[in-house]
């Protein structure tokens, strides 16, 4: 009895171990790796349907995740919102309307929606057509003139636009925007500039798409290769008008943009609608403004309601795309639904909650934004594959979240990684990366069959973020190619 015992155990060693054979080659060759000498390196894999360790090294070691902090983002927001949850926009007028004539102010008033006339995500409205579609409806409520100003309402949420451990250096950008009650064109705009022929010479800026009349350019912008591509940054603070520009763009002899963060969306809103009211024939006869904090809407009435995508194309834009500023949207709604302001303190103490009472230990979980641009979160990787395997499994609560993400050589941020091997097509996951920051989350169904959620992020590696990538684009393959 006791030889079979033994026999038995011996044969099913080598099976059992052979299982993780190519991923532990892969994690030892990874920890060897000198240009990580100085890194701080995690990493989780989990059996789905075990809720077993399938390799591990460091998993609690709390890191900075970069934008996989999107997938605990929008998962929760899925879970707590809803996967039908469609944003609302409201027109609304205050004051009376008298042959034609609104004595009174209208308003925009959003309830948060990131994606509102955005550029880049499909099947939303243009700016043009969302206009449009404003000017139409107020032309049915039959007002042909107004004796007031157009308000654009961002109080649904509070009015700390930017996230305080955000860096100087990215504000001001398009991925560095922050969130508004009204978001409006992804919340950022395009500066065009004229390129300069001379190396070294300033390119002009010639106008912004959309326009901003407000905004002073001091342009320090100098012009480098025609190869170089954009290495220029905008520094600008939220609700200001005076912008920096630094860095350089190629020269040549056509146009260059590049992208920056719009200092006030809610007031731009108000401005292309009165904009677009007088085109239309209608007078406005005082200046746009905004209105930053809560205050009584009795007085309104509602004549329009315009809907967003719902919650689970937002999602998988956010996850596929990578956008930052609407992580920050929907954990402030989060918070406006939880505890009743819109807040991302209130949004983050909501996640938090949520994951503990799904039966997380998140005394390791620390969260500072929706979208991994702070370098003040840290996560470890377990807890990131444990709230992997819960999205997975709970496919009511969390909608189909596997098929949201980037498809390893096909679709979105992992679109060229992963080629020609047995993960391509095959790894669904979030990517995140910063300076000497680099992760990755998210989904693979090994060689053997069995689905894993992984999650592995490396700090303060020495080598470049393209060899970086490289590296763990190896432990991809690896995990795919094991039993």
């Amino acid at each position: 009895m006791y030889k079979t015992l033994l026999i038995s155990f011996l044969l099913s060693f080598p099976l059992s171990s052979y299982a993780q054979t190519k991923i532990e080659a892969a994690l030892k060759s990874f920890e060897n790796d000198n240009e990580l000498k100085y890194a701080s390196i995690g990493f989780c894999a989990i059996d789905i349907n075990t809720n077993q360790i399938y390799a591990q090294r460091s998993p609690n070691r709390a890191l900075i995740p970069a934008s996989s902090m999107k997938v605990i983002t929008t998962g929760s927001a899925l879970a707590i919102l809803g996967s039908d949850y469609k944003f609302k926009t409201y027109l609304e007028y205050s004051g009376s309307i008298s042959n034609g004539t609104l004595n009174g102010n209208l308003y925009i008033r959003g309830t948060g929606d990131p994606s509102l006339a955005s550029p880049i995500m499909e099947e939303v409205p243009t700016k043009e057509a969302l206009m449009a579609e404003f000017v139409a409806v107020i032309k049915k409520a039959g007002i042909q003139k107004i004796n007031g100003a157009i308000v654009g309402d961002g109080s649904f949420f509070d009015d700390q636009v930017m996230i305080p451990t955000w860096q100087w250096g990215d504000i001001g950008n398009h991925y560095g925007a922050g969130t508004s009650g009204l978001n409006y064109h992804d919340n950022l705009y395009y500066i065009h500039f004229k390129q300069a022929r001379d190396y070294g010479a300033t390119p002009t800026v010639d106008h912004t798409v959309p326009n901003i009349p407000q905004l002073k350019f001091d342009n320090r912008v100098t012009s480098a290769g025609s190869r170089t591509g954009d290495n220029a940054y905008v520094y600008a603070a939220p609700y200001g008008t005076e912008v920096t520009l630094r860095g350089t763009i190629p020269k040549g002899s056509g146009w260059f943009d590049i992208k920056g963060a719009t200092p006030d969306p809610s007031l731009l809103c108000a401005h292309d609608l009165r904009n677009a009211l007088i085109t239309e024939g209608i007078p406005v006869s005082k200046k746009e403004t905004t209105q930053r904090l809560l205050k009584d809407k009795n007085a309104r009435r509602k004549i329009h309601t315009h809907f967003s995508p719902s919650m689970t194309a937002i999602c998988k834009h956010t996850n596929e795309d990578s956008r930052n500023m609407y992580c920050e949207a929907l954990l402030k709604a989060i918070g406006a639904k939880v505890k009743g302001l819109g807040s991302t303190e209130n949004g983050i103490a909501a996640v938090t909650d949520f994951w503990r009472s799904r039966g997380l230990d998140m005394s390791g979980f620390f969260m500072k934004d929706g979208c991994g641009l702070s370098a003040r979160n840290g996560v470890s990787p377990k807890t990131f594959a444990e709230i992997m395997r819960k999205m997975y499994i709970d496919k009511k609560t969390f909608g189909d979240f596997y098929n949201q993400m980037a498809i390893a050589g096909r679709t979105g941020t992992l679109r060229n990684m992963c080629r020609n091997s047995s993960a391509e097509n095959n790894v669904r996951a979030k990517s995140g990366s910063m300076n000497r920051i680099r992760s990755y989350t998210g989904f693979v169904t090994t060689k053997g069959g069995k689905k894993l959620a992984f999650s592995m992020i490396v700090n303060n590696y020495s080598c470049s973020g393209y060899m970086m990538k490289k590296k763990l684009e190896t432990l991809m393959i690896a995990l795919a190619e094991s039993n």
